[in-house]
């Protein structure tokens, strides 16, 4: 994290997305394996489960957006890479989304049934979308040499 100013200090701003980013872990980890807190009620991974891990995975994505924005020189001019970045956090956020909310919105294979499922493709979906944000965090986090 190297600036140009000596006297540079992200602050109260870096701080609070390193915050979220914590946070929204927990709720990311809940959300995926309620068992490690004693809070795992259902034999398979329920609605509540779904929203818990997407808000997590939402929240970690805007953490680590506000991080890195709070910690850039903000006197520079913004690059093409930094908003290509941005928008693929975006489209990774609706991705994950989706697929992991398939059959709640009734575009799943198992729409209809008593309860929805969490398969085998919505995973890969997930998965698909969580790959996307990486990259766009990664292309927003490049600094220049």
């Amino acid at each position: 994290m190297t600036s140009k100013d000596p006297n540079h200090r992200p602050g109260w701003l870096a701080r609070g997305g390193i915050t979220l980013v914590a946070f929204s872990f927990l709720l990311f980890l809940l959300g995926l394996w309620p068992e490690l807190f004693g809070m795992d009620f259902t034999p398979d991974i329920g609605v509540l489960q779904i929203f818990a891990f997407l808000l997590g995975l939402t929240g970690m994505t805007l953490g680590a957006y506000v991080y890195l924005y709070a910690t850039r020189h903000r006197a520079l001019p913004r690059k093409l890479r930094e908003d290509i970045g941005v928008r693929l956090m975006a489209t990774g956020l609706v991705v994950a989304a989706t697929n992991g909310l398939a059959d709640v919105i009734g575009i799943g294979s198992n729409f209809g049934e008593q309860r929805p499922l969490f398969g085998p493709v919505q995973a890969w979906g997930v998965s698909l979308g969580v790959l996307i944000i990486v990259v766009g965090v990664a292309l927003y986090a490049q600094r220049p040499k």
